[in-house]
């Protein structure tokens, strides 16, 4: 396939740098709206969830390239941008559609592309946290705190906490207890939709999308799990990845 020239967006923090790469680039012409882009370049963590997080109808949404992003593991190194750029423009590239979260509760919903979590908001206090699927409670778990996490985030947060690395596109979250009371209850992969409750009024639990606080949860208010629209990841074979 001959190279084409793109119409590249840029998200995240610091990416004058970024930017300045591919302005230099015969195969990127550099546009603000996403809707007008082939494709999104995310700078770090910050840059993924606003890709993610986009105006872009779900259908519209064009692929993105994963720049210095920590939670991506095809994430492309900095000095990399550019030859990651040529390589779509030339069609060297796939697509994986990463699944990601919807999150909703009796008072507020929310998005998360890497991870969702309940944590007691006092240091050295745990609480006692319920999960279940529509047809089973899966465990009851007392802990400092609890993360579900896509595909993407098990790499993360989840990872650190124990649990277990999810390959790209698969149809399942991990749940992973943080700090648990009882070390045999370590973790599980289930099949969303899947719901984690406050089982008992001990402390204050906040709750967090992506590492963003979306407020307190009450005890007996369960927060529901469901995939999202996925996000596609542009995954270029031969450039170097964040982390080489």
């Amino acid at each position: 396939m001959a190279a084409v020239t793109l119409h590249v967006a840029v998200r995240g923090d610091s990416t004058a740098p970024t930017v300045a790469t591919l302005t230099a680039s015969d195969d990127a012409t550099l546009v603000g709206d996403a809707a007008a882009a082939d494709i999104v370049v995310a700078v770090g963590d910050a840059g993924l969830r606003a890709a993610a997080l986009s105006d872009v109808a779900p259908a519209a949404q064009p692929p993105v390239v994963p720049v210095d992003v920590d939670a991506a593991p095809d994430s492309v190194a900095p000095a990399d941008t550019t030859d990651a750029i040529a390589a779509v423009a030339a069609g060297s590239y796939t697509v994986v559609d990463h699944p990601t979260f919807d999150v909703t509760t009796p008072t507020t919903d929310a998005r998360a592309i890497a991870d969702v979590s309940l944590m007691t908001t006092a240091p050295a206090k745990i609480s006692e946290y319920t999960v279940s699927t529509p047809d089973r409670t899966v465990a009851s778990v007392r802990a400092d705190g609890i993360v579900a996490a896509t595909p993407l985030g098990s790499h993360g947060y989840a990872a650190d906490a124990g649990g277990p690395h999810l390959a790209p596109g698969v149809s399942a979250a991990a749940v992973v207890p943080v700090s648990p009371f009882r070390v045999d209850r370590t973790n599980w992969v289930v099949c969303p939709p899947v719901s984690v409750t406050v089982a008992r009024d001990e402390t204050t639990v906040e709750l967090h999308a992506d590492g963003h606080a979306h407020g307190r949860v009450p005890v007996d208010s369960p927060v529901t799990l469901s995939w999202g629209t996925p996000l596609p990841i542009a995954v270029v074979s031969h450039a170097g990845t964040h982390g080489d």
